[in-house]
């Protein structure tokens, strides 16, 4: 269960988080810097998780995740979000966190959509379904939303959400 979570939450991780944390935008601007960088992408993904876990239909993937599952899941997701915006951030990559259990540094690789999705399992014996995605993009859009992102902003990351649908959802749900 907290290893389905941990990936289903992932599943923003080739669309770009855009946050208009600097007011006005610009077509200089990249959408990396659009976000507010590192930190206003952080912002998103931290307003994001209480969405996530308490979704009726993904909500269960996320019981019992342990503060450290949490953490990993938001630095994954923030170095993510920072390689699809335009950042200096790479992904998929190895990352290094601070424990929020016991301070220590520890060390996780973040996989990609398809590898990280790829035989988990649901409440219903079945891998993720379509409903599955469309509650992790409401949630995602509610933080936007939360956030100040304008709408054309949300709109493209929406759009990008939606383009890995198919490296996310279980074939048997398809």
């Amino acid at each position: 269960m907290k290893k389905h979570a941990l990936l289903i939450f992932t599943t923003v991780a080739s669309g770009t988080f855009l946050l208009s944390s600097c007011g006005g935008s610009s077509s200089a601007q990249t959408p990396f810097e659009r976000l507010g960088g590192e930190q206003g992408i952080r912002k998103v993904v931290d307003d994001a998780v209480p969405c996530l876990a308490t979704d009726p239909n993904i909500g269960i993937f996320f019981r019992g995740l342990s503060a450290d599952s949490l953490e990993r899941i938001k630095v994954c997701l923030t170095k993510q979000l920072c390689a699809a915006a335009g950042g200096p951030c790479t992904f998929p990559t190895t990352i290094t966190y601070t424990s929020p259990v016991d301070g220590q540094q520890r060390t996780y690789t973040c996989r990609p959509m398809r590898a990280a999705h790829q035989g988990m399992v649901g409440p219903d014996g079945k891998g993720i379904a379509n409903d599955d995605v469309d509650s992790f993009k409401a949630c995602v859009q509610q933080s936007m939303q939360k956030n100040g992102v304008p709408q054309d902003l949300q709109t493209a990351v929406l759009n990008i959400l939606e383009s890995q649908r198919n490296d996310v959802v279980d074939d048997r749900n398809k």
